[in-house]
């Protein structure tokens, strides 16, 4: 016969793995402040981890999206170059945020209508890709301003190229 004790390890046993998921941990940011960004409770996806350290962090919530790839870089200046052609002609230089960082709103292509910011610290290049509603339009080039990024994209990037030194 059990013993009530024996029912209530056993029962422990089987609801502490229920509770005690562990949530996929991005190393640049959590999701608490991901959530934060887009407004709520978010879902967090944790990809292409890599022995250099090197992965790829997804935030969603409804219809928006922070993505977080970093990667490091053989031919810093060479590769580099390659990640900053996502923006294209249109990137904004953004000072103090890692090295050589620009944003834009790509007007084409699979990234139209999402805010990027890409960047690099040191070797390690980050590609930072927002999507939500609140994202304007790419300025023309009369009105081509740092305004376009708004303090809180501002925030993250600073603290993924910050956590990154």
């Amino acid at each position: 016969m059990i013993r009530l004790s024996q029912l209530l390890s056993l029962l422990i046993l089987l609801v502490i793995p229920a509770v005690c998921r562990a949530e996929p941990q991005c190393p640049w940011m959590n999701s608490a402040t991901a959530g934060g960004f887009l407004g709520g409770e978010v879902e967090t996806a944790v990809t292409n981890v890599t022995v250099d350290g090197d992965a790829t962090c997804q935030f969603t919530r409804a219809e928006s999206l922070l993505r977080i790839a970093v990667h490091t870089m053989t031919h810093v200046a060479q590769d580099y170059a390659g990640y900053l052609l996502q923006c294209g002609a249109g990137g904004v230089a953004l000072r103090g945020i890692g090295n050589q960082a620009v944003q834009c709103v790509p007007s084409a292509g699979n990234d139209k209508g999402q805010q990027l910011i890409v960047g690099r610290v040191r070797e390690r290049a980050f590609v930072i890709t927002i999507k939500a509603e609140w994202i304007k339009q790419p300025p023309t080039s009369q009105t081509k301003t740092r305004n376009l990024i708004s303090d809180e994209s501002e925030n993250i990037a600073e603290q993924v190229a910050g956590s990154m030194f």
